[in-house]
Parts: C-alpha cells; structure tokens; sequence
C-alpha cells in the first residue's frame, strides 16, 4: 500500500475515522440554564422591589380616607353620621370649596361644620367669619387652634391636648346634657382669661361679641366642648377632638346623642372639608410636593434606595481593568468608511464638515511650522500668502457654515483636498 503524503499545511486525515461527527446537541437543561443566568439579575430586583413594597404597607398600616370624611365608610371617616343625620330629616351638603358653602350660606341660616380646619387657608378665616355672621348660622369646630381662633375672632384660650376618653358633661348646655358621657379630648378649651368677652385685642380680627360660654366634658383645666352664644341666636360650638363623630367611635357612650344634637340643629347641614389650595383672595403656596400622599412619599424612598442597591450591584468591578489586543486589524479606510456611513446616517453633515476641517487645518498647520491647535484664521492668513488666494475665501472654507446636504458636502472635501494640496506643491 502507498502512503499519501497530506498537503503541506494540513492535519493528515485518519481514513479510519470516517465523517467528522457532529458535537453533541445542547440539551434542555443547558439552555433553560442559560436563561436563568441572563434573567436572574432582572428578577432578583424585581423581588427585592416587590418585598420592600410589601414592607413599606406593612410598616405604614391600614389607609383609609381623609378624618370625618362624611363620604368614606372607614373608621376615621364619618358616613354613619352623616347617614343617621339624613335619617334624622337634616339635608346634609358635603362641601369642599368655600365658594359653595358661601352659596349655601346666601340661602339662610344652617349648620357649619368644619370638620378638618387645620387645613383651611389663612384667608379664608375672614371669609368663612363674614358668611357666618350674614346668615346667623350656627359654627362647629373640630379641633381648632389658636391661631385660627384668633383669625376668627373667637375669645377662647387653647390649651394642652388631653387623652381621648369618655367623660360626664358636667353642664348645664341642653345637647351634652342630653348625651351624657361622650368621647371628648384633644384641644381643650376654656374662656379667654383677660376679663370678658369682646374685650381683647387680637391681631387682625376684632374678638366676636359673646353673650354666654358654656364649658362640657370637663379636662384636666380646659373642656372638650366650648358653647358660645352670640347675639342674635346663632353658636359657635368648639369640639376638641373629632372621635365622636368618626364611624369606629359613634356607638359608643352617648356619641351619637351628642353628635345628632349639635349637628341636627337646623334643617340644613353644611359639612365642609376646607383644602389647602382653596386659599381665597390670598391664596396659599402650596407646592406640587404637599399634595402627594404620604404613601407615595414613603414607597418612592423605597423604590430610590432599591435602585441605588442595584446600581452598586450592578456596577461593580469584577478586578482591575487589563488591556487586551484586538483580535483583526481594521485598516484605516475601513474605519475611515464606516465612521462615514455613521455620520450619513444620522445627518450630521455639521459634524462631518467640522472635523473634515480640523484635520486639514491641523495638517496644514504642521506643515506651514504652525502648532497643531492653530487658530483657522492665522493658518489662513498664511495659506493665503502662500497660494495666492484670498483670505477670506481660504477664511470661509476652514470655518465657514456647514454645509446645508449631501452634494455640499462632497463639494467641500473636495475642496479641502485642493487647497492642501496647493499647500504641499513647491
């Protein structure tokens, strides 16, 4: 038998080994590895997100409505009393802007209940007084403070909130004689201490006249319940706390007793829940961030914190950075074309020209003794002087306006190709 000589160059076939055998196929297992490699970081976030949400509810508790909300069926909210006052025959007209309790108010005398006044807007204070005293109507308070009382004009002291708990009326006021034990608390109430009413000189408001206070639910050196009497028939009723009127609280002691009689009154109900941007002829700034609930504050900290996690996960450096030999040389027109085909397929003819520019001014530059960061207009001054042309026309072609297409374009490399080659010829 004669041996055959393999080709110069190539790896002698064994004739035993017959057809080179395919590499065994990838099996279910390896693939479905594969993707859990490249989708484990994504859910791994996601779970971190899911489980910091999950944490955020938890630590933050039950959510509800707004406090003595007459329209949410919540513990803090108020629909069960507004449904029994309604049962009760009292026409209840749940408000949220000032302009329709004032046009309630046109209509006659009613009951007023401010039921969130912490919010209302300084400006409004004058005009809430000022509809009040016009209609001779009735005003209840919930958790009023001194510097709204003093916007008022209501001769009243604020002192130190008390426990919420069920207290005796322990007066002669025909509503909480009528309720007996109630859940009273918060703010407490007494007199102003200065001699009478009508008599202090308050900041901005003359103190409303008084003909008689009634002080209920007695604690510690306040009330819980403030009745004042003015002339002409019409009150204004100071309740310290609202848990009363909430739907958890009514049922117990006399809550609702108290709550029915001091909202009942009159044939018509005016619950207003004053916001903060319902500011009136002065309205008050309020910025984009106080509207946003508190919820939403607290779930974008969380979700900032589980982004920043990530992004020092993400981002780290597995070592030191090495250098590494590129595996083709790319040859110089190469690169040359397909930087080209960038620049045309974005229409940056702008940025084409500029650089097109730069090099033959940095080229020129060297070749005339200048140094490489020249400025276009020395190395054209000299170009000039060299070739014979105009300043200005050389001027134009290194720094003039881009070029406004294609053709333009081609038109000003062309360009610069003539005048560096002027530059070159002896």
């Amino acid at each position: 038998m004669t041996a055959v000589n393999a080709p110069t160059g190539t790896r002698p076939v064994d004739p035993s080994a017959g057809a080179a055998q395919p590499g065994p196929a990838p099996t279910r297992s390896t693939g479905l590895r594969a993707v859990w490699r490249s989708w484990r970081g994504p859910l791994l976030a996601a779970v971190v997100v899911v489980l910091a949400a999950v944490a955020g509810l938890a630590l933050a508790g039950p959510t509800g409505g707004e406090p003595l909300d007459p329209r949410d069926a919540g513990p803090t909210g108020a629909r069960a009393l507004a449904r029994v006052l309604g049962d009760h025959g009292v026409d209840v007209r749940i408000r949220d802007r000032f302009d329709d309790v004032s046009r309630d108010l046109s209509a006659g005398a009613a009951t007023v209940l401010v039921a969130r006044p912490e919010q209302l807007a300084p400006s409004r204070a004058d005009d809430l007084r000022r509809a009040v005293e016009r209609s001779a109507s009735h005003l209840v308070l919930v958790g009023a403070q001194s510097d709204l009382l003093d916007r008022l004009g209501i001769p009243v002291d604020v002192l130190a909130p008390a426990e919420v708990d069920v207290r005796d009326a322990e007066c002669d006021d025909l509503t909480p004689r009528r309720a007996g034990s109630a859940l009273t608390g918060g703010p407490a109430y007494q007199p102003a201490q200065d001699g009478g009413a009508g008599t202090r000189a308050r900041p901005g408001n003359a103190d409303q006249p008084v003909d008689q206070q009634t002080a209920c639910y007695p604690a510690d050196d306040g009330a819980g319940y403030l009745a004042l009497q003015h002339p002409g028939g019409r009150t204004t009723t100071l309740l310290g706390a609202g848990a009363p009127l909430s739907n958890d609280r009514l049922a117990d002691a006399g809550d609702a007793a108290l709550a029915v009689g001091l909202l009942g009154r009159t044939p018509r109900l005016v619950w207003w829940t004053p916001s903060v941007t319902d500011g009136g002829t002065s309205p008050v700034r309020v910025s984009a961030l106080d509207l946003v609930p508190d919820g939403v504050r607290f779930a974008a900290v969380q979700l900032l914190v589980v982004l920043a996690v990530v992004v020092a996960w993400r981002g780290r450096r597995m070592g030191r950075l090495v250098t590494e030999p590129l595996p083709v040389v790319v040859r110089a027109v190469e690169t040359t074309r397909g930087r080209a085909r960038l620049y045309r397929r974005a229409r940056a003819r702008g940025r084409a020209a500029r650089v097109l520019r730069a090099a033959t001014t940095r080229r020129i530059a060297l070749r005339c003794g200048l140094p490489r960061t020249a400025d276009p207009g020395d190395v054209a001054a000299l170009v000039a002087s060299r070739t014979g042309r105009a300043t200005a026309d050389v001027q134009a072609l290194l720094a003039g306006p881009e070029p406004a297409d294609d053709a333009a374009l081609v038109a000003l490399a062309r360009q610069l190709d003539a005048l560096e080659t002027e530059v070159r010829s002896p």
